[in-house]
């Protein structure tokens, strides 16, 4: 995750459609994570085009939104949210206890591995100890639903349009779905899980991790 390719500058163009489909579809994701962070210091890492990082801000957090894409942030400084927006590698962010939450939303599956692994511990280190982190991401489907085949196989058709101008994207998508999704990988992680929602038929899921765990709930 550099910042001197930025394969989201081919995008530039149709990002104002795409952003429009991406605040529908993640809406209700989204809206459960704000539910949790109202009034909260927050750091939105790879924050894309800053919708959740506008809803954050309206709900009264106190957010940051964080991209490597200039093409990215460029669009979210258009939304004039009274928030930062800062250039950055999500591998090194550059601060120490500083958020009570950071927030990754429709990222990590895009990521190598290793890179996935950085930047969750660089966001550790931006949180205060005792703070949240709390992963927006696509989920392997408990039960083999309507819903879940649908919603599947968008999901599917839309990541794999990512080879006209990200092949990696793609790559890294497979691998993370192959190895469970985004449960199976926070299941990983030495921080208890909080809470854990799933949308979308379970193709979708919110995961809130802390220090020390409490009730699972389904929305």
């Amino acid at each position: 995750m550099g910042q001197c390719f930025d394969p989201y500058q081919a995008l530039d163009q149709n990002l104002k459609s795409a952003d429009a489909m991406n605040r529908w579809i993640l809406l209700r994701p989204r809206q459960r994570i704000v539910q949790r962070l109202k009034g909260q210091r927050v750091l939105d890492v790879c924050c894309g085009t800053g919708n959740l990082t506008a809803m954050l801000v309206a709900a009264g957090s106190r957010a940051v939104g964080v991209d490597s894409s200039p093409t990215m942030l460029s669009h979210a400084r258009r939304k004039n949210i009274a928030t930062e927006f800062k250039l950055m590698d999500a591998t090194q962010l550059p601060f120490h206890h500083e958020f009570d939450a950071a927030v990754i939303s429709i990222a990590l599956h895009e990521m190598q591995p290793q890179v996935r692994e950085e930047v969750w511990e660089s966001m550790r280190e931006a949180v205060l100890p005792g703070g949240r982190l709390i992963a927006l991401d696509f989920a392997v489907p408990g039960r083999n639903s309507l819903l879940a085949r649908i919603a599947g196989g968008l999901i599917e058709q839309d990541e794999r349009g990512t080879l006209n101008y990200h092949p990696e994207h793609y790559r890294n998508f497979q691998e993370f779905m192959r190895n469970g999704g985004l449960l199976s990988w926070i299941q990983k992680r030495s921080q208890p899980v909080e809470a854990e929602y799933r949308f979308w038929g379970g193709t979708v899921a919110v995961v809130v991790t802390g220090q020390s765990a409490s009730d699972m709930d389904s929305g």
